[in-house]
Formats: C-alpha cells, sequence, structure tokens
C-alpha cells in the first residue's frame, strides 16, 4: 500500500468543512479604498500636528526677556513695588470712570427733570393769569 492510497482512503472519512463564500473584488475594492484614504489622511494630518508642536517646543525654548539676579533679597522687591502702584493707579482710574459715568447720567436725569417743572411752572402761570382774567371780567360784569 503506497502512501498517497492510505491518505487518500482517509478523506472520505474527514469532516467536511464548509468554505467561505467567496466574495467578488469589485465589492470589496471600494470599502478597502475608502479605508486607506481615511489612512493615509490620518498619517498626513497627525505628521502636520507633530511639526507644528515640535516647532513651538522649539521656540518656547529661548526666554523673552531676562531679569538680573537679585543682589539681596530686597532688589526684586523694587520691581513688584512699581507694579502694585501701577496696578493700583489703574483700578483708581477705573474706578474714577465709573463714579463719573454714574453722576454724568444723573445728572442728566436731574437736568430732564429740572426741564418738565419749569414747563409745567410755567403753565401754572399761564392758568394762573387766565383765571385772574376770568376773576376780573366776572367782577366788572357783576358791578
Amino acid at each position: 500500500m503506497s502512501p498517497l492510497s492510505s491518505i487518500a482512503a482517509l478523506l472520505p472519512l474527514a469532516p467536511v468543512l464548509p468554505l467561505a463564500p467567496v466574495v467578488p473584488l469589485a465589492t470589496v475594492l471600494p470599502a478597502l479604498m475608502f479605508t486607506a484614504g481615511i489612512a493615509l489622511l490620518t498619517m498626513i494630518l497627525l505628521r502636520r500636528s507633530y511639526g507644528r508642536l515640535g516647532a513651538r517646543k522649539r521656540a518656547d525654548v529661548r526666554p523673552i526677556a531676562t531679569l538680573p539676579r537679585p543682589e539681596s533679597e530686597w532688589s526684586g522687591v523694587q520691581h513688584d513695588s512699581v507694579a502694585q502702584v501701577e496696578r493700583a493707579k489703574v483700578e483708581l482710574h477705573e474706578v474714577g470712570r465709573e463714579y463719573m459715568g454714574r453722576i454724568d447720567s444723573k445728572l442728566i436725569v436731574l437736568q430732564e427733570l429740572v426741564t418738565r417743572s419749569q414747563q409745567q411752572i410755567d403753565r401754572l402761570e399761564e392758568l394762573l393769569a387766565e383765571a385772574e382774567a376770568v376773576e376780573s371780567r366776572s367782577n366788572k360784569g357783576t358791578k
């Protein structure tokens, strides 16, 4: 008995495995190309972002301004006090502007009220003059 005949004899006894269905390349190719395009786009964008981050880190290494090393423990206080005084000036200026705005708005309202009251005074004087004229006419007519 030859070895091939013994293998051929065992083949019908082996369980039959179902074969995977054959998918035509035309149905798989668009999905495969889409996936490859997304992967390529992701790779390009990641390289650009890493390049920008690296350039930003390299640019940040150099100091913008250097301060001299303090000669004593009180030498830096002068810089801080000047900054504090400037901040206080700015805050006072802002508060002053706010109060001036409030005062200006109240003055405008007050001027409007004075104008209205003057108009009412003028109207009352006219009515009083008319009333006196009517009274004098009625007194003349009764005499």
